[in-house]
C-alpha cells in the first residue's frame, strides 16, 4: 500500500494535513537517520511546511501525522539509550519504501563523479541510460552551477590505444537479460558460427565489451561487436553452477604467472609515496628505493598482453627471478591470488625467459615500423 492508501477521512479531508504526512516521510528519507519529534519539527519549519518549532498547535498536528504513519507501519519510533525519559527517535520503515529513498548531497556528488568516469561512448546504451536518468533526477537537488562544476572538473581520459566500437543496443539488452535471468542464448558469431551459450560474464578489455559464456561445457569469451544475432532460450543455469565452472574471466593463451624484478627511475615516486604503498603494477608485491632508482618485485605473465603493458613503462633494468623473490612470494601466499604461480625457482626462470622472448618480438616489430 502506498501513501495514497492512507485513510483520507483521518485528516478530515484536509490537503494541508495530507501534505504534512508526505513531508514527514520526505524529511526522514532525506536525513537518512533517526530524528526526534523536535528535530523533525525544526526541519519541517526550515522547509516552510510548519511555521514555528515552539508552536504547540503545530506540534500536535505533527504528532497526529506521526501517529497515523506509525499505525500504517510507514514509520516507527525508538527510545534513546540514555537514562530517564528520553524522546522518541523516528525512522522510516524501509521495507515499505524499498524503491523510494533519498541521498545526501555528498552521495549525489559522489555518484555523479562516478558516472563521469564511465566511458562516454557507452553511456548511450539503454541499460546504462536508465541509471543515468535516475541519477539525473537526484542531481536536480544540485544547482546548475554545481552540476556544471562537476562536469568541468572530473573527466575520464581514455588510454591512447583504447578501442571504441558502436554496439547494437538491442543485442546488448538481450545479453543483459540472459545474464540477469540466468538463461541460455542462441547466438551467431562473425557471420558463420552458431552456439548455444550460457552467458556468465560481461566485461571490458582495452575499451571493448566481451561476454563470457559456457558452451559445450567449456568457457570462452565472445567480442560483443562480433555477435551478429542472439536469442534467449528457455534453458537456465544456476548462479552456483556459474561460479563452480568459471574460475577466470579473461585468459590469453600461454599466459603463465612468474615473479621477477624491475628497476624504475627514482623520479617515478617519492619516498613518502613508496612508504604509503605506491604501486607501479597491480601485481606488485615489493618495492624499495635503491641507489640507482626504485626496485620493484611483481608477478608477470608470459602472454603478449602483459608484455605490451609492461613495455609502456620506462623500466631501466630487469631482474630475473631469484631465491629471495620466490621465498617472499611464498610467504605472501601469492598462489592464492595468481592461479598457476609456482614457487619453484627453475620454473620461474623458464617463464621469465619466455616473457623476454615475447618482449623482444614486440620490440623488433615496433622498431621495424619506425625504421620504415
Amino acid at each position: 500500500m502506498g501513501l495514497c492508501g492512507l485513510n483520507y477521512t483521518r485528516f478530515g479531508g484536509s490537503l494541508e494535513k495530507i501534505k504534512l504526512v508526505v513531508e514527514v516521510v520526505k524529511q526522514l528519507l532525506r536525513k537518512n537517520c533517526p530524528l526526534t519529534t523536535l528535530e523533525l519539527h525544526r526541519e519541517l519549519c526550515k522547509e516552510g511546511v510548519l511555521r514555528s518549532p515552539d508552536d504547540k498547535v503545530e506540534r500536535r498536528k505533527l504528532l497526529r501525522a506521526l501517529s497515523t504513519l506509525e499505525e500504517f507501519d510507514y514509520v516507527f519510533a525508538e527510545r534513546g539509550s540514555g537514562s530517564g525519559r528520553t524522546p522518541k527517535r523516528w525512522q522510516v520503515n524501509r521495507e515499505k519504501f524499498k524503491f523510494l529513498s533519498s541521498y545526501s548531497r555528498e552521495e549525489i556528488v559522489a555518484l555523479s563523479v562516478l558516472l563521469l568516469f564511465f566511458p562516454r561512448h557507452y553511456r548511450s546504451l539503454p541499460f546504462f541510460k536508465k541509471a543515468i536518468e535516475a541519477l539525473t533526477r537526484f542531481e536536480n537537488e544540485l544547482t546548475p552551477e554545481e552540476r556544471e562544476l562537476l562536469s568541468f572538473t572530473f573527466e575520464r581520459i581514455p588510454n591512447p590505444n583504447e578501442r571504441c566500437v558502436e554496439l547494437n543496443h538491442k543485442l546488448v539488452e538481450k545479453i543483459f537479460n540472459a545474464l540477469l535471468s540466468n538463461r541460455g542464448a542462441y547466438l551467431t558469431y562473425r557471420g558463420r558460427s552458431s552456439y548455444h551459450v550460457y552467458p556468465v560474464k560481461f566485461f571490458t578489455y582495452n575499451g571493448q565489451f566481451y561476454v563470457g559464456g559456457l558452451t559445450d561445457g567449456e568457457y570462452r569469451n565472445f567480442l560483443v561487436s562480433r555477435i551478429d544475432t542472439l536469442e534467449l532460450s528457455e534453458k537456465t543455469i544456476s548462479l552456483e553452477e556459474k561460479k563452480k565452472r568459471v574460475t577466470e574471466t579473461f585468459k590469453i593463451p600461454d599466459e603463465r604467472p612468474f615473479v621477477f624484478g624491475a628497476l624504475f627511475p627514482e623520479s617515478y615516486a617519492t619516498e613518502k609515496e613508496l612508504q604509503q604503498g605506491f604501486k607501479f603494477f597491480p601485481s606488485q608485491f615489493y618495492c624499495r628505493l635503491v641507489d640507482d632508482g626504485i626496485k620493484v618485485y611483481l608477478v608477470g605473465f608470459t602472454g603478449k598482453r602483459f608484455v605490451s603493458w609492461f613495455l609502456v613503462e620506462k623500466a631501466l633494468k630487469l631482474f630475473p627471478p631469484d631465491r629471495e623473490m620466490v621465498e617472499l612470494a611464498k610467504e605472501l601466499q601469492l598462489k592464492n591470488l595468481y592461479k598457476g604461480l609456482s614457487y619453484n625457482l627453475k620454473e620461474n626462470l623458464n617463464r621469465f625467459k619466455a616473457f623476454k622472448t615475447k618482449g623482444l618480438e614486440i620490440v623488433k616489430l615496433r622498431l621495424k615500423v619506425f625504421d620504415e
